[in-house]
């Protein structure tokens, strides 16, 4: 079933629908062949899902760069619109509902907003040390290293799995 522009549109989160593909019920992994066109599919169907990210990527910032466009050239409009119809209405509202959306005011209070944030550093550093926030991680590759060099590892949070042959598909 195909959706259609609203459904996509009401539920942008729903879980699309999925059909198998027409494969007989009969076929078998039997040999090289069909593994071969089973590995074909998979990497097709990863190729596919590959495209479909690329596309999407391009259709979203091509969709910012048309909202940034008609914000643009359209802003000032929009806002003095808004003001006026507000205006009119008389109460206490601060937006107004179109049938394609809502547009209105909302308190924003005062922020810092940080344009240089080495230089912010850099003062904070010397002056209100307090402010400066350093985020410890631990090294994999050298609890890694570690491990294979003693054959220690930390009484908690950590566990060793077993080598193992793990199966894939490129």
């Amino acid at each position: 079933m195909e959706p259609n522009a609203t459904d996509v549109i009401e539920s942008p989160t729903a879980e699309p629908e999925w059909e198998s593909p027409a494969i007989a019920p009969a076929f078998t992994v039997h040999d090289a062949q069909s593994a071969n066109w089973v590995v074909r599919k998979i990497v097709e169907a990863r190729a596919y899902a590959e495209r479909c990210a690329q596309w999407a990527e391009h259709e979203k910032m091509r969709a910012r760069r048309e909202e940034d466009y008609l914000l643009l050239r359209f802003g000032r409009e929009l806002r003095d619109f808004a003001l006026a119809a507000i205006a009119e209405q008389g109460s206490r509202q601060k937006s107004i509902s179109l049938p394609a959306g809502r547009i209105g005011f909302r308190h924003a209070g005062m922020k810092l907003v940080i344009d240089d944030e080495e230089a912010v550093l850099r003062w904070a550093r010397k002056t209100q040390p307090n402010l400066v926030v350093i985020q410890e991680s631990i090294s994999k590759s050298g609890l890694n290293q570690y491990f294979e060099d003693t054959g220690e590892i930390p009484p908690s949070g950590v566990r060793v799995e077993p080598e193992d042959e793990k199966f894939y598909v490129k």
